[in-house]
């Protein structure tokens, strides 16, 4: 089957609550741990169903935000997901309080009763407040995927601006960067509207469910099960003492290698004066040289990209109405993951290629009917499989780039370590927001464009409206998933350690990756990097140890150029 044979119902909340009950009924009344372990299949199979259409209805509406169909159920869902939520939380704690407890920890691991505790905090007060910020979010996405930008004689939309914030030429990178920026200060007032009405309400959530803060329910909510705030605070510190400083030379040796003695934000785009690595082809090029690069990278990766490939399991270029950004997703009823991206023509599709389809591999490896729970790891230990596999590619490079390979491995490595200070601040700014919930807009933007300055302190935006901090606004996950951000930071220092492997050994560096896709979910971010035998970021002396061999493998590419 192709994906757009797949088919989608809607859900009916009456007759799943009743299908629920009865499950939590005849769980209790089960003489045995045998006899909840069936039933237990029984939720899984509910569930898996359930996703199947919620996921089928958001990739459908995320292509096309103006398919009315899609867009009235995503509306519908907006409103009962929330319900649905409190229903899965009576499932998980009719589990939790099971009499066979023991046993069924034995059968399924401990790993499912933490994330099952995490689960535990969703009660029926959280619904109104869920189902408002559900439909503040989709106003932030369509409002994204509404731009309408008059450039280079055409009407293009967010994502089809990149290309030209990365033009070799000066003046029109400069352009660029103004008329996107034109569109968000139109647009200024709404958008610090939804966020402070999104602020609000979560705030508001979180203590109606009994929490001082948003910030301890939504850690809750993200099933970090190894780390807290203080933690994840000390980490951004290290970011600070270790990283920034890399990144400041990185952009003295940028500012010389350009010939640009006063860098702006938007010169940041351009790595070479012959302008960035740029793929030789279009989608349909870069989808064969990867399903080539996928045949012979291992047999396992050769057989999931055909899977995807024959099923047609892609939604690559942007469009009129398509919402931006990317992602990857499950079809659980399928077994299929699906990647959703904006091709732009920059270094940026290859690395769709790789970056989602990391994910995608991952998944496709855990859909062997374990249960759903044990499909993805959390957030921060899935963005390991993407930006991993990244670098486990490198030696293909050449397919898309040719005789620009050694541009794009640079562009990629620096791009990665420049990365994380940014990544830092959007965690930095989060935790300012949801610690001072009453801040107006104009403080968020001041507070944000001091976190920046901390991590980042060489930003010349060169524009007033980006200068009084408002870079954040096209973020989408800082509206979508607060506190999904640090992730990728964390993750990218994990995937430098796969690179520095696969430098000295690709085998071995292939054989540990796979292992971690094969654990999926079944670990906790901790325990999933011992499984990789990979070193916690988080700890102390591990971003000082990796720096340096990274600026060394950056400095070796450079002397090819």
């Amino acid at each position: 089957m192709k994906f757009t044979e797949y088919k989608y119902t809607r859900p009916d909340y009456e007759q799943d609550k009743a299908k629920v009950e009865d499950m939590i009924k005849r769980f209790n009344d089960s003489k045995s741990s045998s006899e909840q372990i069936k039933i237990m299949e029984e939720m899984d199979e509910y569930k898996k169903t359930l996703s199947t259409n919620v996921n089928l209805v958001y990739i459908r509406h995320s292509i096309n935000t103006n398919d009315e169909f899609y867009a009235k159920e995503q509306d519908f869902l907006d409103e009962y997901m929330p319900y649905y939520s409190v229903l899965e939380t009576k499932l998980y704690e009719a589990v939790n309080n099971s009499k066979f407890k023991d046993e069924l920890i034995e059968h399924f691991g401990q790993h499912l009763f933490d994330l099952m505790d995490c689960q535990l905090i969703f009660k029926e007060e959280a619904v109104p407040f869920k189902q408002k910020e559900n439909q503040l979010a989709t106003k932030y996405n369509k409002l994204i995927a509404s731009a309408q930008i008059e450039f280079d004689d055409k009407i293009l939309t967010l994502s089809q601006m990149a290309p030209y914030t990365q033009s070799e030429k000066r003046e029109v990178r400069k352009e660029a960067t103004e008329k996107i920026a034109e569109f968000f200060k139109e647009h200024e007032k709404e958008i610090d509207g939804i966020y402070d009405e999104m602020v609000h309400v979560r705030t508001d959530m979180a203590k109606a469910l009994g929490f001082d803060s948003y910030i301890e329910f939504q850690y809750k909510s993200l099933m970090r099960t190894d780390y807290n705030k203080d933690d994840v605070k000390k980490y951004r510190e290290y970011v600070r003492k270790y990283v920034t400083p890399v990144y400041l030379e990185l952009r003295k040796k940028q500012s010389k290698r350009i010939g640009i003695e006063n860098m702006k934000a938007y010169d940041t785009n351009v790595m070479f004066t012959d302008g960035n690595a740029k793929p030789h082809g279009g989608k349909d090029f870069l989808v064969e040289n990867a399903k080539k690069m996928y045949s012979e990278l291992s047999p396992e990766t050769k057989e999931f990209f055909n899977f995807m490939y024959d099923r047609e399991l892609f939604d690559l270029e942007s469009k009129k109405g398509k919402e931006g950004g990317g992602y990857c997703t499950t079809i659980e009823n399928y077994d299929s993951p699906f990647i959703f991206a904006n091709f732009n023509g920059t270094t940026h599709d290859v690395e769709v290629m790789t970056h989602e389809a990391g994910h995608a591999f991952q998944s496709y490896t855990s859909m062997d009917g374990r249960i759903m729970e044990y499909i993805w790891p959390t957030y921060e230990a899935c963005e390991i499989h993407y930006m991993s596999m990244e670098f486990l590619t490198w030696p293909w490079m050449k397919l898309f780039f040719e005789e620009e390979t050694d541009k794009f491995k640079f562009s990629h490595l620096d791009g990665a370590i420049s990365f994380i200070p940014y990544g830092v601040t959007i965690d930095h700014f989060q935790h300012f927001v949801y610690e001072n919930p009453d801040a107006t807009p104009e403080e968020r933007k001041a507070k944000y464009h001091e976190i920046e300055m901390m991590y980042r302190p060489n930003l010349d935006y060169d524009n007033e409206f980006l200068e009084k901090g408002t870079w954040w606004y096209r973020q989408g996950h800082v509206f979508n998933t607060p506190f999904y951000y640090i992730d990728y930071t964390l993750a990218q220092v994990c995937a430098f350690q796969f690179l520095l492997k696969s430098l000295k050994d690709r085998d071995e560096a292939f054989k540990d990756y796979y292992e971690i896709c094969k654990v999926g979910g079944k670990e906790s971010f901790f325990g999933l990097m011992k499984a990789g035998n990979i070193k916690n970021p988080m700890d102390d002396g591990v971003l000082e140890e990796i720096l340096p061999q990274l600026l060394n493998v950056l400095d070796e590419i450079e002397k090819k150029l």
